[in-house]
């Protein structure tokens, strides 16, 4: 059995600490230091701030009818602060939660989930509890936190607080996405726990019940392929139900060749090779804003599978490729019999 060369890099290099970002929204451009980008794209302008070393993220957009007002870069402080009349407005409750969103972007983790720990009876502060649980990589805690959510709960004092309040989640290795406190992102932060402690049959339940509901999601759609394909002993039926479930999939877009690189891993383990071989074919045709170790992976999978039904030129042709372009890829070298 093949081990897949999982990889997939969400935002192309352009210069130092600027980036391309790939979305369906279409592209946008990112600049600023590792922990705090500024984004510019279609619909505005996006700050997000980094946490380093826990994995979390906070994500403030401005639409550009508001920019046009105020073009100043707002600073981590302004973008938590409301204002001293607006907070004496709020209610206990929600002034634990603005104190640990402002905890949390002053990098004080700990005064953050003490913060939301007193307000863990309300869903909002659950979540905020699980996520930063989840960021530490204390996924049963997480697990216990994010069970006590409401969904129909969520967001009531996030919303009032900042109704832009977007948090980033990786998704699989590669792809973070935007997650808000409603169904959607509990969902995907349950999804996330459930596979940390090697629970697939409930991480599958949970995003194939959501997915079902929102079929046009791609982000469900490629978490819910990730979670089957990746499986280390993946069920044939649920295999079928991917190859199945992803053959309307066009390759429009970068998270849409992550997907159809999964289908093929997906018909590779039902035994279907030659299947599988077509189309990652199909995929490495399209090189337009498809990040290269990307394309490299879908090559080295091919070989691979080249070799497996007896294909060595092709296989061989597939490994030059990559070595042309990347010598240091993984064991390329040794494939081409030139490591000594």
């Amino acid at each position: 059995m093949i081990k897949l060369a999982f990889r997939f890099f969400k935002r192309i290099k352009l210069a130092p600490g600027v980036t391309m970002n790939l979305s369906k929204s279409g592209p946008s451009f990112s600049f600023g230091p590792r922990g705090m980008r500024y984004t510019v794209g279609s619909k505005g302008t996006r700050t997000t701030l980094g946490l380093p070393g826990t994995g979390l993220y906070y994500t403030k957009a401005k639409g550009w009818s508001s920019q046009q007002k105020q073009n100043t870069r707002p600073s981590a402080s302004q973008q938590a602060d409301l204002g001293f009349f607006r907070q004496m407005l709020l209610s206990t409750e929600e002034k634990q939660y603005l104190t640990g969103l402002q905890a949390l972007l002053a990098e004080d983790y700990s005064g953050a989930y003490l913060a939301f720990e007193k307000i863990a009876h309300l869903s909002d502060g659950a979540f905020m509890c699980g996520y930063i649980a989840m960021g530490r990589e204390e996924y049963t805690r997480a697990q216990s936190f994010f069970h006590q959510c409401q969904p129909s709960q969520l967001g009531h004092i996030s919303n009032k607080i900042n109704p832009d309040l977007e948090l980033l989640l990786d998704v699989t290795e590669y792809i973070e996405a935007p997650i808000r406190l409603d169904e959607r992102g509990l969902t995907l932060c349950l999804v996330e726990v459930y596979q940390r402690q090697g629970k697939q049959k409930e991480a599958i339940d949970k995003i194939n019940l959501l997915w079902e509901q929102n079929p046009s999601d791609k982000v469900l759609c490629l978490s819910l392929v990730e979670i089957v394909t990746m499986a280390e002993q993946a069920d044939p039926g649920l295999l079928t139900d991917v190859v199945e479930m992803t053959k309307t999939v066009d390759n429009d877009e970068p998270i849409d060749t992550n997907i159809l690189y999964l289908r093929a891993y997906a018909l590779y383990r039902l035994h279907l090779t030659e299947a599988a071989i077509q189309q990652l074919t199909g995929l490495v045709r399209k090189k337009k804003d498809r990040p290269e170790s990307l394309l490299l992976d879908i090559r080295y999978l091919r070989g691979q599978m080249y070799e497996e039904v007896g294909k060595k030129a092709q296989a061989r042709k597939d490994y030059e490729e990559i070595y042309r372009n990347n010598p240091s890829y993984g064991d390329i070298a040794q494939k081409l019999g030139l490591s000594f």
